[in-house]
């Protein structure tokens, strides 16, 4: 019988030294000064014109399935679920990139500015 060694890590010790253990975010409407922030904190997050989209937003040019968040070791990510009009961060579209606080994603015509609050 072969025995194998491994190694346990602390769970903080695979994630991105900056961010905390359960790392919230924030999404800060951009072009919308009377919307409030979205706080992210249980993932993944779907995102969406449909009623089963875990945020659900009125725009039409939204698909009802449009990206999905999601924590990928340690970091965040965001994910296009095959949108008609794609997902951007910082103006380039995506189908999966990890987000860091202040880049701004745009699905549809609505905006956002990520935050993510430091330990």
């Amino acid at each position: 019988m072969t025995s194998v060694m491994m190694t346990l890590y602390p769970i903080r010790a695979l994630m991105k030294s900056s961010y905390p253990i359960t790392l919230s975010a924030l999404l800060i409407p951009a072009s919308k000064e009377s919307d409030s922030p979205l706080l992210l904190n249980q993932y993944p997050v779907r995102l969406g014109r449909s009623e089963s989209a875990d945020i659900q937003l009125d725009d039409r040019w939204l698909s009802r399935n449009h990206c999905e968040i999601d924590i990928t070791d340690g970091e965040l990510i965001i994910r296009d679920l095959g949108s008609k009009h794609g997902t951007y961060v910082n103006e380039s579209q995506v189908d999966e990139m990890t987000i860091e606080s202040g880049d701004e994603v745009r699905i549809g015509i609505t905006r956002f500015v990520v935050r993510i609050p430091k330990e």
